[in-house]
């Protein structure tokens, strides 16, 4: 009785307690809940609104198909872990969902995914990974930063690249790619001259951009992230010295090349979607997203379709006559395959998944990239086991 009378104090508190957890989730034999979480406000607000219309699009296409119903809730980490963990204990401890899937910067997602390790909760990531996290409860269906990083680092090596500067926001994701980036480019025979960070928000990256110039550079490798990205780019792009310099960045998207116009010129990045595509999947994500965000490029909204597209494949392989357990949760979204818009996507038993990438070339104006490799299925060689 002491134990029960525990459970409910800490549960009107909104705490999570491993100990009232049974592990078990809390579907209705038809109905599966799910929790989304972004930053759709705040600092790393920039992609939230393509994320969004990309879960929505995808559990659409879901509700006809006849599998589990599902129940989506949504909620705001406004950029900030403290109010992540706050968003995820009410998710946990009032709206007792089944599952997490989310588009969180690290620190975000980590501040999430241990409130729901406390009652054994998948946590399902749609994001680029910012580090090769290996938790029990956490799914990466986004691309690993192996995955987004070295099919863009062996393009630049092998098209002419060799001394290399980076340059990014100062956070997890961008220092986690750069180790990465670095060890490629010394095992290829390239040198990193110069390493610079800022800090998020920052406003003038001009004293950067002037000794990316005068380091003996021939390529900046960079990963400034969200709205930062577009004051980078504009300001590089107006300095005189930067037009001999190729540019690599692991934070360019359809959307920060359509806001930048002629200043993302030329810049190369990797990703795993080509609008272009003729196949089933991408005519459905199509008309999917023109029905519920006609405003979106597809672009902007593929890794969450894809990934959710994947997570809806995943629980239509559980039985509808009983109450999941997250075990079995865990088992099928560790197991799952499924055509996306993009090409093959199918669950490593590490947590995370293959996937087709490409590199783009970002066209004069902004507003359109080309193809310029693709690596049909890249491995994202995490050493994580189930």
């Amino acid at each position: 009785m002491r134990r029960r009378a525990l459970c409910a104090a800490a549960a009107a508190l909104l705490l999570p307690l491993s100990a009232c957890g049974t592990g078990e989730a809390s579907g209705d034999g038809s109905t599966l809940k799910v929790g989304y979480i972004a930053p759709l406000s705040g600092t790393a607000a920039l992609y939230a609104g393509g994320f969004t219309s990309g879960v929505e699009s995808a559990v659409k296409v879901h509700d006809r198909s006849g599998g589990w119903k599902i129940k989506l809730t949504k909620g705001d980490d406004a950029s900030d872990p403290a109010t992540s963990t706050q968003v995820c204990q009410r998710f946990v401890n009032q709206d007792h969902v089944d599952l997490i899937v989310a588009g969180q910067p690290a620190a975000n997602a980590q501040a999430c995914r241990a409130v729901a390790a406390v009652r054994k909760i998948p946590y399902i990531s749609f994001s680029t990974g910012a580090t090769e996290f290996c938790f029990p409860n956490m799914w990466n269906y986004g691309p690993s930063p192996k995955q987004a990083a070295l099919p863009l680092i062996e393009y630049l090596l092998a098209h002419g690249s060799k001394r290399f500067y980076l340059m990014g926001t100062d956070s997890a994701s961008p220092k986690a790619t750069f180790a990465i980036v670095r060890a490629q480019i010394e095992a290829k025979g390239g040198t990193v001259v110069g390493t610079g960070y800022e800090p998020l928000g920052t406003s003038d990256f001009s004293p950067d951009i002037s000794k990316i110039v005068s380091s003996g550079a021939d390529t900046v490798f960079s990963a400034v992230v969200a709205g930062d990205n577009i004051t980078y780019h504009k300001q590089f792009a107006a300095n005189a010295g930067a037009d001999r310099l190729a540019q690599g960045d692991m934070q360019m998207a359809t959307k920060t090349a359509k806001a930048l116009g002629s200043a993302a010129k030329g810049v190369i990045y990797a990703a795993p979607y080509d609008p272009a595509d003729q196949n089933a999947a991408n005519t459905a994500y199509l008309a999917a997203l023109k029905a519920t965000a006609p405003n979106v490029n597809p672009g902007d909204a593929i890794l969450s379709y894809q990934g959710m597209t994947l997570v809806t494949k995943a629980i239509d392989t559980l039985a509808k006559d009983k109450k999941p357990s997250s075990a079995a949760l865990a088992t099928a979204l560790s197991a799952a395959a499924v055509d996306t818009p993009s090409g093959k996507v199918t669950a490593a038993a590490n947590r995370y998944v293959t996937m087709p990438m490409r590199i783009w070339k970002v066209d004069a104006n902004g507003s359109a990239s080309t193809v310029l490799n693709t690596v049909p299925s890249a491995d994202p060689a995490v050493g994580c086991k189930r």
